[in-house]
């Protein structure tokens, strides 16, 4: 039997957005010193009118693990949902999510004065995945949507692993999954009515 392999277009719009998140942050990390100062999440500079921050800081990482391991997670994540989202749903959602992270870390989380990575967003893609496959009538969603939760409600709780905190180099913002995962929700709803509402057209 023949299997049949996924056209190049759709692989390049699969993979186009994770491509350009990878360089940016790879550039970011390697220009860092040049850089960070002025772009990562700074509580004192934002309230300074610096809201650039707000999207800015998820691009920049502590060290070279912590880029690793994010980069890791958005390549997993773009392999198992990354179909299902088209280039320039997944373009908007990157930068919106991204931005709602910072900004909630910023008018909710008050003891949070530093923050770099991406593991908000992260959290925020794996639960728009979740929510498109489960509207497609993927069942086994549900359990990775049960599981991210439960990572989360535990994190909340119970705080983050100290081996991840001493391998990045700084402490897990758990406060960042939950605000990712949570501005994911009306996200899918709104791309949820428009699919609905192009569909009865």
């Amino acid at each position: 039997m023949l299997k049949i392999r996924q056209p190049y277009h759709d692989l390049l719009n699969q993979w186009l957005v994770p491509a350009i998140v990878t360089l940016i942050a790879g550039l970011a990390l390697a220009f860092e010193q040049h850089l960070l100062v002025s772009m990562q999440f700074d509580r004192s500079m934002i309230a300074e009118g610096e809201y650039w921050r707000l999207f800015t800081g998820n691009l920049f990482h502590t060290n070279g693990w912590h880029l690793l391991f994010n980069i890791a997670g958005l390549l997993m994540l773009t392999q198992i949902f990354g179909r299902d989202l088209k280039p320039l749903h997944f373009v908007v959602f990157s930068i919106v999510n991204a931005a709602l992270v910072g900004l909630s870390l910023y008018l909710f989380s008050p003891n949070i004065h530093l923050y770099v990575g991406l593991s908000g967003y992260l959290h925020g893609l794996f639960v728009l995945g979740c929510l498109i496959e489960i509207a497609n009538g993927r069942r086994s969603s549900y359990l990775l949507l049960a599981g991210i939760t439960a990572k989360i409600t535990w994190e909340n709780f119970y705080g983050s692993s100290e081996q991840m905190a001493s391998l990045i180099d700084a402490n897990v913002a758990t406060d960042a999954h939950l605000y990712g995962a949570l501005a994911a929700v009306p996200w899918f709803v709104l791309y949820w009515l428009t699919s609905k509402i192009n569909a009865a057209k």
